[in-house]
């Protein structure tokens, strides 16, 4: 709407016989405003020629001070810097000391006197401060002409980024920099100052004695904290900013700057931090400056930023390489040295919530001296239950309804593509439809970007959320419909985008599908995202990024294959999975990345050498392994992954020393790998992963502490490792991981409950074991650890049967042959499943030979060995070697039994099956009986 100024001037512009014809305009629209602008004219006609003529002659401005002019005893040399309300100047000091300073005064034209009010604030904020980080002030005064000044120590340095990329200072330069800014801070907050305005052009660094030393300058807009620094107040105008946008915290953005408190600049100093990392600013200043001052304050208020790291891996491989040179390193492991502690050092100090940053400048140095000193940093991510009320509290109506949409794009996708593949083949047939089938198909892929976006944020950042509190069963319905999806979309048709995006939510949904040990839907989901990576690499063969894609689900495969005892797969797929590594070395080089694919390569053959009993070349591969990654931790020793990789090492490492005999050995990897899941317990305590390796340590050493002889300590690993899997169960019941291990300790709970002869209390916990296990294997029958678990379940109940007076031993040990012969006979058997088979036909043959059936006794464990003989030559697995001696001592075999039984011996075995015991006790004592010849 036009203002009543400017139709008041159009009226003074018009011929008076044409005003009166736009005021009866006026009228008809607004009475109101025809009477205002009616008065205003008349107004101004009685005014007359009023102040036409100057009453004085005009000023004479002020000349702007300019080099080799003199204020009170220093002479200007130079202008050096401008600010919001003042210039300033090189000068040299003559008296009483003969020295070069910098002196600010205020500007000409900005002498009100709110600035002079802010002025005089800087010069009492430095006074009041004392520290060698921060510019000294000398002298204040005033000009011939009234305007105030002060005299400042002068820094002869650059603006702090632009001294650490010049120098190319590395990460850990850079941050022992940054924690003295911290820590000068801490001064002036002590002193009850703000800064206000961090930014690196207020902190300047030069060398001193060869070592860079940084100065805060320009407390120009400090707010006092426990006093008024003037007699006057200063007011923030309402809508003006104080301080720099792009460093500004959220509640200096708002219009209440009355509630400022030192966490201000610990938000500012994060910002630095950030840009003294990775290069940039969370917000694009650029942007920003082009934004109103409502978009500029609902940026910094309401958009969360990315975390330095993401930011960087977004940025073009020019940027990249060119920030990473700045930083003396490469890129690939600039982004490895952020991901971390330093992204969370950052994202604390950025929080949106002043509450939930750091205290004070000093506990932020703190913390980054703690990771200088590659200790535990106090900065942790915002924990799953405070993001999840965050998210929700942010996106309630659409975390109501994601589901929805998210099945509603995906239906709505698969009829687009469908329309799509049809326009692209009536394009081929008739150019004349050319038009309609172009428009047919940009709508199909842009329905199609829809939906796979929804679906990687779903099965990726969504999915991680709902794995660390155990929901992942919220996500069985977008699997299934995304898998139907997918079905429809032949590679070949497939752009470049659309290849690499659906092959990275295919993976998603494969790795959802196998938490839940749905095998054969993880598999063909696994084979669907390299049918898709393969083909994107087939076409891009030099890239590195695509063909680590195309080895990732290569791995999967593998993985499965060896999760389904299928080991030829397995192997098969896993010295692919090594091969694209070696070839991703040659492609990029030593990177973090490559050097860490290369060690998963070696590692996964390594374990399925151990599965085969080929342990010495499987110590060798760990041994490699733990080489490789120490390494890598020499120079990122808090990398969760390469630490996520020392607790997996650590318990190959104790699993190949059981196996080859050594009990001491194991049990000192077992504890070695339960300190490193404790200590990223303590980092990440919510996250489910680390509790259930925990409770996966204290089953590995309770086994090892029965097999030691040690009943007592081993009863208190396995308590401790079901309380932890119990609570995670309750927590997540789809999740058949932690079911899979529930079972696994209960059947350990009954062995030792049964070789105590404690049959009663056995049998609750047995009679619920195999109801649990028997609907697991109903629900994924391919699963051979859920198969050879059920068959050992069958076997402890024929053991409790037999403990009774009531008969049905014979039938309990009959169905656990029934379900571990199939294993046998496909060749699904590992030693732990051949071991557990031999056991049950020694059983059968204990029950037939107790009711005379000595020929069918016989039988049972004459086969129990020809299943133990290929595994047998050379081996020190307890596992074989138990079963072995008592299947020989049963047949009479005692001095073929005796090898066997003085490994055992020797390794300090101690059977906790009773019967097995007495078997080879009675074995042990025969064989070295004095000889009666």
């Amino acid at each position: 709407m036009t203002r009543d100024d400017e139709i008041f001037a159009l009226a003074l512009d018009a011929p008076p016989s044409q005003r009166s014809a736009l005021l009866d305009r006026i009228g008809q629209e607004d009475t109101a405003r025809r009477e205002r602008i009616e008065s205003l004219l008349a107004a101004f006609d009685q005014a007359g020629d009023f102040l036409e003529d100057p009453v004085m002659d005009p000023l004479t401005p002020f000349p702007e001070e300019k080099p080799g002019d003199t204020i009170d005893r220093y002479t200007l040399i130079k202008q050096i810097g401008e600010g919001g309300c003042g210039t300033v100047h090189l000068a040299e000091q003559r008296e009483p000391v003969r020295r070069k300073v910098a002196l600010k005064v205020i500007k000409l034209g900005m002498d009100t006197h709110a600035v002079i009010t802010r002025f005089e604030g800087e010069r009492q904020a430095l006074a009041m401060m004392d520290h060698p980080d921060i510019a000294r002030v000398f002298d204040a005064g005033a000009t011939e002409t009234g305007r105030p000044y002060f005299v400042m120590e002068y820094v002869d340095g650059e603006p702090i980024t632009k001294f650490c990329d010049r120098h190319q200072l590395s990460i850990a330069q850079r941050l022992e920099l940054f924690a003295r800014v911290c820590l000068a801070l801490q001064h002036a907050h002590q002193k009850g100052i703000i800064h206000r305005d961090i930014k690196p052009s207020n902190i300047l660094v030069a060398r001193h004695d060869g070592v860079p030393s940084p100065k805060v300058i320009d407390f120009g807009i400090a707010k006092a904290t426990q006093e008024r620094l003037t007699d006057q107040t200063l007011v923030t105008h309402v809508g003006h900013f104080i301080g720099t946008p792009a460093y500004m915290s959220p509640e200096q953005a708002d219009q209440r700057d009355i509630d400022i408190d030192t966490r201000s600049d610990v938000y500012a100093l994060g910002v630095l931090l950030y840009e003294l990392l990775g290069g940039g600013l969370p917000f694009n200043p650029k942007a920003l400056a082009q934004s109103g001052v409502d978009e500029i304050r609902r940026t910094i208020r309401e958009i969360e930023p990315s975390r330095p790291s993401q930011r960087f891996s977004k940025l073009t491989e020019d940027d990249r390489v060119s920030i990473a040179r700045q930083r003396g390193i490469a890129p690939p492991q600039l982004s490895s040295v952020l991901q971390g502690d330093l992204d969370w050092i950052v994202m604390r100090c950025l929080e949106k919530d002043r509450d939930r940053r750091y205290g004070t400048a000093q506990e932020l140095a703190d913390d980054v001296r703690r990771h200088l000193r590659h200790e535990p940093v106090e900065a942790r991510p915002p924990s799953t239950a405070y993001r999840v009320e965050r998210f929700v509290a942010r996106h309630r109506l659409a975390c109501a309804s994601a589901l929805v949409v998210a099945l509603t794009l995906i239906l709505g996708t698969i009829v687009s593509v469908r329309q799509a593949v049809r326009a692209t083949r009536a394009e081929r047939v008739a150019n004349v439809e050319r038009d309609a089938a172009n428009i047919a198909r940009t709508d199909a892929q842009r329905r199609q970007e829809q939906a796979e976006d929804l679906l990687t944020f779903m099965l990726g950042d969504f999915r991680t959320e709902l794995q660390k509190i155990g929901r992942l069963q919220l996500l069985d319905t977008v699997g299934e419909k995304a898998m139907t999806y997918f079905a429809e979309l032949p590679p070949r048709d497939l752009t470049d985008t659309a290849l690499a995006r659906q092959a990275k939510a295919l993976t998603q949904i494969g790795e959802v599908r196998l938490d839940e040990a749905k095998y054969d839907e993880a598999s063909h989901a696994f084979t669907t995202a390299y049918d898709r990576a393969a083909t994107l690499a087939a076409r891009h063969p030099g890239d590195g990024d695509i063909l680590f894609e195309r080895a990732q689900a290569e791995y999967w495969i593998g993985f499965v294959a060896r999760r389904r005892a299928d080991f030829p797969a397995a192997r098969e797929w896993l010295l692919r999975y090594r091969d694209s590594a070696f070839e991703l070395v040659s492609i990029e080089g030593n990177t973090p990345r490559a050097l860490l694919e290369v060690v998963y390569g070696l590692r996964n053959l390594a374990v399925l050498d151990r599965d085969n009993g080929d342990l010495e070349s499987a110590r060798e591969g760990f041994r490699a392994e733990r080489t490789a990654l120490d390494s890598m931790l020499a120079t990122t020793p808090d990398d969760l992954q390469l630490r996520h990789r020392l607790v997996a090492n650590a318990g190959d490492l104790g699993l190949t020393a059981e196996w080859n005999g050594d009990y001491p050995a194991a049990l000192e990897h077992f504890f070695e790998m339960s300190a490193h899941v404790e200590k990223l317990l303590a980092q990440e305590p919510e996250v489910a992963v680390w509790q259930v390796k925990l409770a996966e340590c204290s089953m590995f050493i309770g086994r090892i502490q029965v097999l030691m002889g040690q009943p007592i300590a081993a009863s208190r690993a396995f308590d401790h490792a079901k309380q932890i899997i119990d609570r995670l169960a309750a927590q997540d019941p789809s999740n058949r991981h932690w079911q899979e291990d529930i079972q696994y300790i209960q059947l350990e709970q009954v062995t030792r409950l049964l070789a105590v002869g404690d049959g009663e209390t056995a049998r609750p916990i047995l009679v619920a074991t195999l109801a649990q296990l028997d609907a697991l294997v109903k629900e994924e029958p391919s699963s051979s650890t859920l198969t050879a678990g059920l068959a050992t379940a069958w076997r402890l109940e024929s053991r409790l049967r037999g403990m009774g007076r009531s008969s049905g031993a014979d039938e309990a040990i009959a169905r656990a042959i029934e379900w571990g012969e199939p294993l046998i006979e496909a060749g699904r058997a590992n030693n732990r499943t051949k071991g557990e088979f031999a056991r049950s036909l020694i059983l059968a043959g204990r029950i037939a030979s107790a009711r005379g059936q000595i020929r069918e006794a016989h039988t049972q464990w004459i086969r129990a060995l020809d299943v133990l003989k290929p595994q047998l030559s050379g081996s020190n697995d307890w596992r074989l070697l138990d079963p072995a001696a008592q299947a020989l001592v049963l047949l009479g075999r005692t001095e073929e039994a005796r090898p066997f039984t003085d490994r055992l011996q020797r390794f300090g075995y101690h059977a906790l099956d009773p019967s097995a015991a007495a078997t080879l006790n009675a074995a042990s004592s025969s064989v070295r009986s004095p000889s009666t010849h």
